[in-house]
């Protein structure tokens, strides 16, 4: 299961809107894997990459150059590519022959989503094409199953029932200016003990006629 986060997925999209028109996108979505309670492999989305590919309207191409540039950042984070993403022009979104090689991965279990009208007007990736790459190669995922390959899951969750500009329990109110200050004192405690706590370097004078 790969959980993609509202804001990683928003990224994704941003990026995809910068390419020059009718041109095919494609991007990478890097993240964690791990294993829950009853062994089942997950995997977290962080980050969005997108390799320094050569695209054209009906195409992509990223060289070996590209994808290790794509993935030098692997060890400095942590990171793990879990799916790669590219978009047709058209409605139809099923993996061509050339998506089948041109896949990041071969390995069983690699994700690979395609999104239609290059990603205008911001698709989730319930709109997309989910393939699942297995021991017969590449196959697509249908139907309810695409909920049990990948989800969008919400990057904020707000249970407030008030503002916070009211004080419910009573508790003083802050001004934006006097919550601005409390920030940078509290971002920076060694800053601020330091200042208060600066001693006064002593003044030597000199005696008259001396």
């Amino acid at each position: 299961m790969l959980s993609i986060p509202e804001v990683v997925w928003g990224e994704l999209l941003d990026a995809f809107a910068l390419a020059p028109p009718a041109h095919e996108r494609v991007a990478y979505l890097d993240g964690f894997r791990f294993r829950d309670a009853d062994g089942i492999l997950h995997g977290v989305a962080t980050t969005v990459t997108v390799p320094d590919a050569a695209t054209s309207p009906g195409r992509y191409t990223v060289t070996s150059a590209a994808m290790n540039q794509a993935g030098n950042h692997f060890e400095r984070f942590g990171l793990v590519r879990l799916a790669q993403v590219h978009t047709h022009g058209g409605r139809h979104v099923r993996h061509s022959w050339v998506d089948d090689q041109q896949a990041y991965s071969q390995m069983d279990g690699a994700l690979s989503l395609v999104l239609p009208h290059h990603a205008a007007g911001r698709p989730t990736p319930v709109h997309a094409g989910v393939h699942l790459r297995g021991p017969e190669g590449w196959t697509r995922v249908h139907g309810a199953g695409i909920h049990q390959v990948l989800r969008l899951v919400p990057s904020l969750i707000d249970h407030r029932s008030t503002p916070w500009t009211t004080s419910p329990t009573g508790t003083r109110g802050i001004s934006k200016a006097g919550s601005r200050r409390s920030r940078i004192f509290s971002r920076w405690p060694w800053r601020s003990s330091s200042i208060r706590a600066r001693p006064t370097r002593p003044t030597t004078s000199t005696p008259p006629g001396c």
